[in-house]
């Protein structure tokens, strides 16, 4: 067992309303930097560092959305702390065409991160 559990976790993270997503060349698509949550960690924690793994980034998550099979975090897009990371990155206005997961979830979850996002803005 390499210490990861079940619970899958993926974040959605804005910045000057673009959204970050990476290039999974396994999958050949773009998608949400994530994973699973290690054993000992919480859902944000495996959240953090999974993004910070993948896009070599910080994320300051501001709220964490069940969605049955897995979970999603809306999170800001913080600082850019390291260039040796796993996956290329871009940040879009809008979800691309070629991508790693149906996009009917992320056309339900992109506007709910976008929302928990705007909110945090104006508090």
């Amino acid at each position: 067992m390499n210490g990861d559990t079940d619970d899958t976790i993926y974040t959605i993270a804005f910045k000057d309303g673009l959204f970050l997503m990476v290039w999974n060349p396994k999958r050949k698509g773009w998608e949400m930097p994530g994973g699973h949550v290690k054993t000992g960690e919480t859902r944000i924690e495996g959240a953090k560092r999974e993004f910070e793994e993948e896009s070599g980034w910080t994320v300051d998550i501001k709220e964490v959305r069940d969605l049955g099979h897995c979970r999603v975090c809306a999170g800001i897009l913080g600082d850019r702390i390291s260039a040796d990371h796993e996956m290329t990155v871009r940040l879009f206005a809008e979800l691309p065409d070629e991508l790693s997961f149906p996009r009917d979830e992320y056309m339900d979850t992109v506007p709910w991160a976008k929302g928990v996002i705007d909110d945090a803005n104006v508090s």
